[in-house]
């Protein structure tokens, strides 16, 4: 492919240096075309959906206008990946820096003369690129005519850039193969740049998610909790009730006998007494044949509070046993103790004046009470005392009613 000659002026103040080399007998300054056979490229690499690019833009910063004409003239029509590379005109570094600061500040490459207006305004704009607009996307190609100006290895060393050439390298092929080169770069670190924004944004989506989550964690627990509790809260009532006499609203008889298995468990490991007081209401089929089991329900209702009100102690229960009959638990007590209890029980019925004109031992509501103590241990069982003092309360009865019988 023949390129065409684009003359360039040298500048006034430094001795002539050819840009690009030039023919024997043309003093013009051209781009020699290295390889007649090296085609524009087209959609060179791969389609990154992640890059949001209309097109490539290139700034040319060189105060020669023939170096902008013959670089724009030597990559005209170039396609990158499918978009176009636009190149955009810099004549000075304060031209430039407006340029790239407030135009164009998404610019892919600068093609960067040193010497312009100053002999290190090349080298001022690239700080101010790096350091005052904090642009590290954008790739700087330095380019000099007068490299005594620009010493490569001094520039390499103490300034960001990413390749140095001599104007008089740049043939068409370096000039494109350079260009290529700084666009793929820029591309991929915008890539990156992008990729980074969306995992910054990944991430504290995430974080917000693990934030909800614990919340939602939080509330479930809580409500868990809640919910637990008012569980809990049932079942101690289901089991409560499941307890609970439901005419009397004193422990029934399945009541007594978890409560009695787990004093007898307790009191067999301390080695103390319990008491059991067996009562049972005198003449209580008369009562209900004559006053009506309506009143012979208020009556065991009646017997059953005036009881309760009489155990002073949170350990002792009162319990339904069946029918009219009532138990009484005392752990820790002996029968000494279980006597004087028993006692009170007989004084406290009888006060409740109950008429019972049916009774054959009085004219009121009384009772018998058989009361058995024992210290449990191994060697008996825990029915023993029951059955000592039902035997105690079967006794009071056939000695004439209304009276306490001790087991013996």
């Amino acid at each position: 492919m023949s390129f065409p000659n684009v003359s360039c002026s040298s500048k006034p103040h430094h001795s002539q240096i050819d840009i690009f080399p030039s023919s024997e007998d043309d003093d013009e300054i051209t781009f020699s075309d290295e390889d007649d056979a090296v085609e524009t490229p087209q959609n060179v690499g791969i389609s990154q959906q992640e890059l949001n690019i209309d097109q490539w833009k290139v700034i040319i910063a060189d105060d020669e206008p023939d170096v902008h004409r013959a670089t724009q003239l030597a990559l005209r029509n170039l396609i990158f990946e499918g978009k176009p590379v636009v190149f955009f005109s810099a004549y000075s570094a304060e031209e430039c820096k407006k340029l790239i600061a407030d135009i164009h500040p998404d610019a892919a490459l600068i093609l960067l003369d040193v010497v312009m207006e100053t002999n290190d305004a090349g080298l001022q704009l690239i700080r101010y690129i790096r350091e005052q607009l904090n642009n590290h996307q954008i790739r700087i190609i330095l380019r000099t005519g007068h490299p005594g100006e620009a010493p490569e290895e001094s520039v390499i060393f103490n300034y960001d850039i990413n390749d140095y050439k001599l104007k008089v390298e740049l043939t068409r092929q370096n000039l494109l193969t350079t260009l290529l080169a700084s666009l793929r770069a820029y591309r991929d670190i915008t890539i990156i740049k992008q990729q980074k924004i969306k995992l910054a944004q990944t991430l504290a989506n995430l974080r917000e998610v693990q934030m909800q989550l614990k919340e939602y964690a939080y509330s479930l627990e809580k409500k868990i909790a809640e919910r637990t509790s008012a569980l809990e809260s049932a079942n101690r009532q289901l089991h409560r009730l499941a307890q609970m006499d439901g005419l009397t609203q004193v422990a029934n008889r399945r009541g007594f006998d978890e409560y009695w298995l787990q004093q007898w468990t307790i009191l067999q490991q301390e080695r103390q007494p319990i008491s059991l007081i067996l009562l049972d209401v005198d003449y209580f089929k008369n009562y209900n044949d004559h006053y009506g089991h309506l009143a012979g329900d208020e009556c065991l209702r009646q017997v059953a509070q005036g009881i309760s009100q009489l155990l002073m102690r949170a350990q002792d229960l009162l319990a339904r046993y069946g029918g009219e009959e009532f138990v009484v638990v005392l752990p820790h007590t002996s029968i000494e103790g279980a006597q004087k209890v028993a006692e009170t029980i007989m004084n406290a019925i009888y006060d409740l004046n109950l008429p019972h004109v049916k009774s054959l031992v009085s004219d009121r509501i009384t009772v018998s009470i058989g009361i058995a103590c024992v210290v449990p241990n191994v060697n008996i069982s825990m029915e023993m005392p029951i059955s000592l003092a039902d035997k105690a309360l079967y006794q009071a009865k056939q000695e004439g009613r209304n009276r306490i019988v001790l087991a013996k």
